[in-house]
């Protein structure tokens, strides 16, 4: 069943990146998707989180480099070099060879009193292997991991907040929908009042003034409405920017700005918090960070230890351009190397000083955050019990205002209403709805505030910050 869930998925999201490609290929499509289409084609093109998973790419050529100091170091070494030796001319005893040379004991030859001239040809081939490091490669390896392990909770965090951008985008596109179509629904309202005054002013039953106030009614909504259109602009272009998309791509979201009951009951802050110690990527990645500057002070600190390595080589040396590939003449060498800085100067001990404040900094860092975190789940979820004792209200006060519009155009029609008590009634429904519409936007965003928060995407089910039912009666 898992299998064929995930196999759903994949399709989905391979749908809805073809959807979203093929209507990027013509500007003028429109490309429709639900909140967690939206999510799944955001966290596949938003340059923010490409850019952070490439990060991965990069950690792992990082663990590779430092995984090869644990390995041979071989290079090769050709040397063409032409020298000049003075010979005799740089002995102490030179001047007595001369005294000797004049009185005719020496019988040394002039030309060996002269400086000469050789050329050397080398090539070699040498070996180093790092036996023990007292530390050094094993704790820049498990540096070098652990930043790995981080970087995945820093792809992790960059993917919750896109998803809850996204999320967040796409409520507010819904609530400026929604918004243009009340207004919409107003304005056709008005021209219908305005048709019966005028049906009535024929009749001579309403005054010329009822005529006016319908009218002016009617122009005065105007310019809401292309308010309403122009946020409605500016919030398909937000949700295009989360997406990665061209901003003024249109698109549709398939979803309601509504919150069905039964409504969730959602833990305490306290019990949020929990949850958030444990699965937020951001609190993960304090720890992770302490570990990486742990194993970066064994890698400090074996500067001032011993290094022990084995060392060898092979190559040839010679003075004639023939003999340079005679294996006859080679040399070789091997041996043990034991290398070990008896002092540096306190270099090495200040850069560990650095390293161990840096992991205080590090736990007032988290502390502080922690302490952040505590205070924004507190206030999403005020918002939120706001949110839900306002929904039962403002869902009774649409359906209030909904009947007093209807009861003052029946009456209107009659003459036992005027065109102000229409229009109050109207401006009163529209008030009502747009009332409605922004509680549940409220609650909606709350809701997936809690989530990102706690460590969870804005999209995931509300039941992964859900607490149990709790028994009735109980306090």
């Amino acid at each position: 069943m898992g299998q064929r869930k995930t196999k759903r998925t994949v399709s989905s999201l391979l749908f809805s990146l073809a959807s979203v490609a093929a209507a990027d290929a013509g500007q003028n499509e429109l490309a429709r998707f639900t909140l967690n289409d939206a999510v799944e084609v955001a966290l596949h093109l938003n340059p923010e989180v490409l850019s952070e998973r490439e990060r991965t790419t990069e950690l792992g050529q990082i663990v590779r480099e430092a995984r090869s100091e644990a390995l041979p170091q071989v290079s090769a070494n050709l040397l063409y070099r032409q020298n000049r030796d003075p010979g005799l001319r740089n002995s102490p005893f030179f001047s007595r060879i001369i005294e000797g040379g004049d009185t005719g004991g020496g019988g040394i030859p002039p030309e060996a009193l002269e400086a000469f001239f050789f050329t050397n040809y080398v090539w070699s081939f040498d070996v180093s292997q790092p036996i023990y490091t007292f530390g050094r490669v094993s704790n820049a390896m498990k540096a070098a991991d652990e930043e790995r392990a981080g970087v995945a909770l820093d792809v992790r965090e960059v993917e919750n907040r896109i998803a809850y951008d996204v999320v967040r985008a796409c409520y507010g596109y819904l609530l400026a929908r929604k918004n243009l179509e009340v207004l919409e629904s107003e304005r056709a309202s008005r021209q219908r009042q305005l048709e019966q005054v005028q049906a009535r002013f024929e009749l001579e039953d309403a005054t010329r003034l009822d005529i006016l106030r319908a009218r002016v009614a009617l122009a005065n909504l105007a310019p809401e409405v292309l308010a309403a259109e122009n946020q409605l602009q500016v919030a398909i272009a937000s949700v295009n920017n989360t997406l990665g998309r061209p901003i003024d791509a249109p698109i549709e979201v398939l979803a309601e700005l509504a919150l069905e009951a039964p409504y969730p009951n959602v833990h305490r802050p306290e019990a949020l918090l929990e949850i958030a110690t444990l699965n937020r990527p951001e609190l993960r990645r304090y720890a992770v960070d302490r570990k990486v500057l742990d194993a970066r002070i064994g890698v400090t600190s074996s500067e001032v230890k011993p290094q022990i390595r084995a060392v060898a080589s092979f190559g040839v040396n010679t003075f004639a351009t023939g003999n340079v590939g005679d294996l006859a003449l080679h040399t070789w060498a091997a041996g043990i190397a034991f290398d070990w800085k008896l002092f540096d100067g306190f270099r090495t001990k200040s850069q560990a000083g650095v390293l161990r404040s840096q992991i205080t900094q590090n736990e007032f860092d988290e502390s502080a955050f922690k302490n952040r975190l505590s205070v924004d789940l507190k206030q999403a979820n005020g918002t939120w019990l706001r949110a839900l004792e306002a929904l039962e209200v403002t869902g009774l006060a649409v359906n209030e205002a909904r009947e007093a519009e209807r009861v003052a155009e029946e009456s209107l029609k009659w003459g036992a209403a005027t065109t102000l008590d229409v229009l109050q009634s109207t401006l009163a429904l529209r008030q009502s709805e747009l009332n409605q519409m922004t509680v549940a936007h409220d609650a909606l965003v709350a809701l997936a505030e809690m989530k990102y928060l706690a460590g969870f995407r804005a999209d995931a089910p509300h039941s992964v910050i859900g607490a149990p039912t709790p028994v009735v009666g109980e306090q």
